[in-house]
């Protein structure tokens, strides 16, 4: 699979806010991205920023220009307008490459607020 969730990195921060790392393992380059963010089915994406290493948080839109390397670790951080009860839930992460090349990933995985 060439996004991985990186194990334990869930984390709230504030009331409302939640963070988790995406680990890149397809490749290294300069590429054209639309990511979609999804928590139990509802869509977040223009609620959701995108960060790469120590870079500044980028608010996640239609297309994003990254430069990134294999094995870097990308961090979504979600603002749910509702508070998001205890318990288990789904998070779902589509990546649209658009440059060099059009493609798309997708990766589903559980985490537990």
């Amino acid at each position: 699979m060439p996004i991985q969730y990186v194990k334990g990195s869930f984390a709230k921060i504030g009331d409302s806010v939640f963070e988790f790392g995406i680990k890149n393992t397809e490749g290294s380059g300069k590429v054209k991205i639309s990511p979609f963010v999804f928590l139990d089915g509802e869509d977040l994406t223009g609620r959701s920023l995108i960060k790469i290493n120590n870079q500044n948080f980028k608010k996640i839109d239609q297309a994003i220009d990254l430069d990134i390397t294999m094995g870097e670790v990308i961090t979504i951080r979600m603002e749910p307008a509702k508070t998001i009860p205890p318990g288990a839930h789904t998070i779902k992460i589509l990546i649209n490459v658009m440059y060099p090349l059009w493609t798309s990933f997708e990766t589903e995985f559980k985490v537990k607020i």
